[in-house]
């Protein structure tokens, strides 16, 4: 598992899963490409968050929100897709370019964090997984975990929902002709 090695240890995990009766290829084509109009209570929920500020198209495609939020694709086979970022937990919450192994950045007052999806096994599985580099930002980030895990796990479990729905509307994609 390719977030075994962009983040090995952690403080806080999550995971969630659903079943999935597709070709990886379906399953990994409907990843990179589920829509917000397919997770509109996701879609909803971020928009509250941002108080607006998030513009989030119907047709524009999920993943694109973290890519240009501070996540940078940091790994990717034919089954997984894992999505990484540093961010300093604090005030300004900004995020810093990820330029090598996210377990090996230590500059205290941040966090690393990484999220895969991930298809293996007739399961689509999502993990989330955050490291902090110092122990105040480390107690720091356990509050602010408290406060928002379960609404980060319904999100979750929205998102996994609209991938499977999206894989199986279109499992014919990844087929080869005679």
């Amino acid at each position: 598992m390719i977030l075994d090695d962009v983040l090995p240890t952690w403080d806080k995990r999550e995971r969630h899963g659903v079943d999935l009766d597709v070709s990886p290829a379906a399953a990994m084509a409907a990843i990179e490409s589920v829509t917000w109009a397919e997770v509109p209570a996701f879609r909803a929920i971020m928009t509250t968050v941002s108080l607006g500020s998030a513009r989030l198209a119907a047709d524009g495609r999920v993943l694109d929100l973290f890519t240009t939020a501070g996540f940078s694709v940091v790994g990717r086979s034919a089954g997984e897709l894992v999505l990484g970022a540093i961010q300093r937990f604090g005030r300004d919450r900004a995020f810093v370019p990820v330029t090598g192994a996210l377990a090996d950045f230590d500059e205290p007052g941040h966090i690393a964090m990484a999220c895969n999806l991930r298809y293996a096994d007739g399961r689509l599985t999502t993990e989330t997984r955050v490291l902090a580099t110092d122990e105040r930002s480390r107690r720091r980030f356990a509050g602010y975990w408290f406060v928002i895990r379960g609404g980060s796990g319904f999100i979750r479990h929205v998102w996994l929902r609209g991938i499977r729905d999206r894989a199986l509307r279109e499992p014919a994609r990844d087929t080869v002709p005679d």
